[in-house]
């Protein structure tokens, strides 16, 4: 019963963490106060955080509101005091050197990077620099993708493309080769498109980690490594986001 309680707890039962939503709006603002001071304290922050951000989850779960309605920026803006779209910002920080780690010889046997940097040479702006290194970073984490990203053309039965896919981004094209090139790209979640037609592989990824923490949602087990090195290097750019075997 104790494990039991500690998940309830864990997932916002508000009989459990004895708040409502007055109070959850309460502990929000007192958590941004503290951030914004010289030396705030992390411990109340902590702790701030993951209370809200299990209250918010129980929120959306009882509500039900269509995912695709939300207004993930500003919700995660609300949430986390920061600027969603610093995720371009410090992307771009790093885009130079992440290229040249993909170019590396022991990658020329993995088909799909070869793709991408051959696509690079034919266009080098920076949008597809931001799609490139998105998609290479799995396979340099050495991690698959495959779960994480899935192809169909137009006509395909979506619901056949996206069975079994926890978390992932939704690729559509006529030419489902093509590494760079989509006409739709959508958010899925528990075999459900959740968001679509959200342009480019980048601003997918910008959403799809906006609702990870805005529903509170593990990475994705066998994408870890690629998740976690995607958030320090959008939303922590700095001399801290050291690349594995770079000089950054």
């Amino acid at each position: 019963m104790g494990n039991y309680r500690h998940k309830l707890k864990g997932v916002g039962c508000r009989e459990l963490e004895g708040r409502d939503s007055r109070s959850l709006e309460e502990d929000r603002e007192k958590m941004v106060q503290e951030m914004r001071k010289t030396t705030p304290n992390l411990a109340y922050i902590d702790d701030s955080m993951n209370a809200t951000c299990a209250l918010r989850r129980q929120e959306i779960v009882e509500e039900e509101p269509p995912v695709a309605e939300m207004r993930i920026i500003k919700e995660f803006t609300r949430l986390m005091s920061m600027d969603i779209n610093k995720f371009y910002e410090g992307l771009d920080s790093h885009l130079h050197k992440l290229l040249q780690l993909f170019r590396l010889k022991r990658f020329e046997e993995v088909q799909e990077m070869t793709s991408l940097m051959e696509s690079l040479d034919k266009d080098a702006s920076n949008q597809r620099k931001r799609v490139a290194a998105l998609q290479g970073l799995p396979w340099y984490m050495k991690e698959n993708p495959s779960t994480l990203m899935k192809r169909c053309e137009p006509t395909d039965p979506e619901e056949d493309v996206i069975k079994g896919m926890v978390i992932g981004i939704l690729l559509v094209s006529e030419d489902v080769k093509g590494p760079l090139s989509y006409s739709d790209v959508a958010i899925v979640i528990e075999e459900k498109i959740v968001v679509r037609h959200l342009g480019d592989v980048p601003n997918a990824f910008v959403n799809l980690m906006g609702l990870l923490y805005m529903l509170n949602l593990d990475y994705p087990k066998d994408l870890k490594y690629t998740f976690e090195m995607i958030s320090a290097c959008s939303w922590e750019s700095g001399p801290r986001c050291a690349l594995p075997g770079s000089t950054l």
